[in-house]
């Protein structure tokens, strides 16, 4: 039990002192062969401003800019993952702008992620009443909340991690206008980085800008970028949900001598790189396809005419793929 809890304590070091350090030069060492080069960074496009075109002042205007918003370069200017870790702001916007992106390539994403989370929270209480029993259920409630936390986190991760996005241009259909070159210029400053020209799921048809096809290439690169964030998701959510149980054990232990805990003791590392790598490819792969192919491609084009036929249908599809992704987990559990 101490080692479990010792590698938990080492576990979150790692996470908050060597990873964060780690990211700081992701998008640099991917294309300077895996040196630091601030050479890399796009160079800043400069925009003269009508208003003040007689005083001869040139505001620079980032390519990462969105919306024609300046992106000041102060002392954090330089380093942006610096201010969207440090200010609630840029991570609530972040946030936000995922979302739209996803919600405009899936009108129904909405629906779908409430679909989720309940089919998530299902799962995991009928595995925990199976596992406890009901006459055990609210005396170790706390074992039962932390494992629906857990689950929910897990899955609905992967759900949004590899939704389709395409650009949001809503705040343009409102005014009537047309999607001229101008807008165009924004969304290819916007998708600039390299990242951004590889679509978010591998079978969308169009990149974020809504009308480049993804090559074959950037199709792959689509099942392979997503796959550290999905690891270190199931990792921390597995290291959470198992460490947290075992901790609670232990005081349980501690404090009534006769406790017999219902779950079987193991190995919290094996654990959570075990979830970290069913994540990173089980669960890539199948909310990949579940979003990029079944939904959009067969269930979408088959029931376009009878909606309540396709919300149910929708619904029984993603119940299929949270059991199958249960019976696959367990059952690598089970070898393991």
């Amino acid at each position: 039990m101490m080692q479990n809890i010792r590698f938990l304590f080492f576990s979150w070091i790692y996470l908050q002192v060597y990873l964060p350090n780690q990211n700081r030069c992701c998008a640099c060492a991917f294309q300077a062969n895996y040196k630091c080069n601030t050479s890399n960074v796009p160079l800043l496009k400069t925009k003269r401003v009508d208003n003040v075109k007689k005083l001869g002042v040139i505001t620079q205007l980032s390519g990462h800019q969105r919306g024609g918003a300046v992106n000041n370069t102060g002392a954090d200017g330089d380093r942006p993952w610096l201010t969207a870790l440090t200010s609630p702001t840029k991570i609530a916007s972040t946030i936000r702008n995922e979302f739209q992106v996803r919600l405009a390539a899936d009108p129904d994403f909405v629906k779908k992620s409430i679909v989720e989370i309940f089919l998530a929270a299902g799962s995991q209480l009928t595995a925990e009443v199976g596992r406890r029993g009901m006459s055990r259920m609210l005396p170790e409630i706390d074992f039962v909340i932390a494992g629906l936390f857990t689950a929910i986190a897990g899955k609905y991760y992967a759900m949004w991690r590899v939704a389709r996005t395409v650009s949001d241009d809503r705040d343009n259909q409102r005014n009537g206008e047309r999607k001229s070159s101008s807008n165009k210029s924004r969304v290819a400053q916007t998708t600039s980085s390299w990242r951004s020209n590889v679509p978010n799921n591998a079978f969308q048809t169009t990149l974020l800008d809504g009308e480049t096809r993804p090559t074959m290439i950037q199709r792959i690169y689509a099942f392979i970028i997503p796959m550290p964030s999905l690891f270190q998701a199931g990792f921390i959510a597995s290291a959470f949900g198992y460490g947290f149980t075992a901790l609670l054990i232990a005081l349980r232990t501690l404090l009534v001598p006769a406790y017999e805990a219902a779950t079987v003791n193991m190995n919290i590392l094996h654990a959570c790189l075990y979830t970290g790598g069913f994540m990173a490819i089980v669960s890539n792969v199948r909310y990949q396809v579940l979003q990029g192919v079944i939904e959009p491609k067969i269930i979408d084009k088959l029931f376009a005419k009878t909606p309540n036929l396709r919300a149910s249908t929708i619904f029984l599809v993603r119940l299929g793929n949270g059991l199958l992704g249960s019976y696959l987990a367990i059952s690598g559990m089970k070898i393991m």
